[in-house]
């Protein structure tokens, strides 16, 4: 497996600073987050493009994922306004042409809530076409356009496995993958195997957090009802090699630097601890 984490917990703070926790820390990677002060998709020009890529060389670290800022508005690809699903598709395909430019492989989109008078049915029709031509576009410049599911009160269109196994299917493109925020599963009462064994080699990525069991709240890792041992251990059982990005959000970035090295100790010390069981036990993985 390899770590990074989502730069929205140091939004205070400029992109370059990220970057430079990442290899202090001895994270992997960093998930840029796609807004500004960061790496807004319409600020990519040349020179910004290659400020971030030169970054990246000088210490070391990878890009595991674009995720350009699409829980807020203005944009929404599952909306009901022709409007927004039109600037919204531009946006995600200048976010894609941004990934491609940063020697990405990833961009993380979500479907938020169409509104609570809108029908599943409808809405999932309107946003395949859509998918379609963005992953169309995917394919041309080798990106992956990796879909999140998310809790029901941030959507009501994919929160589970099964749904965003639905959904690439539908869409019907190699371009298109999924990953696996812990919290989704939690709230919906799912196995955390069930992203495995729905998705299978669709899912590389994973966003590593807590969950309060109740809200979409992303909390640290030492709270919450998720045993992270534990998380490690049926991860190591389902071989899984790809990413676990941290996403902790607010209040965090009160404080990030704090957060994000005690992080680290807790990932550290879970995988440690995981390894030194099975080994107790005589198990193999």
């Amino acid at each position: 497996m390899k770590f990074s984490f989502l730069t929205y917990l140091f939004c205070r703070f400029p992109l370059e600073h990220s970057f430079q926790m990442a290899q202090y820390y001895g994270f992997d990677g960093i998930e840029i987050w796609g807004a500004r002060p960061h790496a807004y998709a319409y600020d990519m020009d040349v020179a910004a493009v290659r400020e971030i890529l030169e970054m990246k060389k000088k210490y070391g670290v990878e890009i595991s994922a674009y995720t350009p800022e699409i829980l807020a508005y203005p944009y929404n690809l599952a909306s009901p306004l022709k409007k927004e699903r039109e600037e919204t598709e531009e946006y995600l395909m200048r976010a894609l042409e941004t990934t491609a430019a940063l020697e990405g492989q990833r961009m993380l989109l979500t479907l938020p809530h169409p509104g609570h008078l809108a029908r599943k049915r409808d809405i999932w029709k309107l946003v395949l076409e859509p998918l379609r031509r963005l992953c169309a576009r995917a394919e041309a410049l080798g990106v992956n356009v990796m879909l999140e599911t998310l809790t029901p009160s941030e959507s009501n269109l994919v929160t589970t496995a099964d749904e965003a196994s639905a959904l690439i299917e539908d869409v019907g493109s190699q371009a298109m993958t999924a990953m696996m925020d812990l919290v989704p599963p939690v709230i919906a009462n799912e196995p955390v195997s069930n992203y495995f064994d729905f998705l299978q080699n669709r899912m590389d990525y994973i966003h590593l957090c807590n969950s309060d069991g109740v809200t979409e709240f992303h909390a640290r890792l030492d709270e919450g009802v998720l045993p992270l041992q534990d998380v490690f251990t049926l991860l190591k059982r389902q071989k899984f090699e790809g990413w676990c990005s941290l996403e902790i959000l607010a209040p965090y970035y009160k404080d990030p630097e704090l957060y994000l090295a005690q992080s680290k100790r807790l990932i550290e010390a879970g995988i440690s601890e995981s390894e030194r069981e099975y080994a107790a036990g005589n198990r193999c993985w």
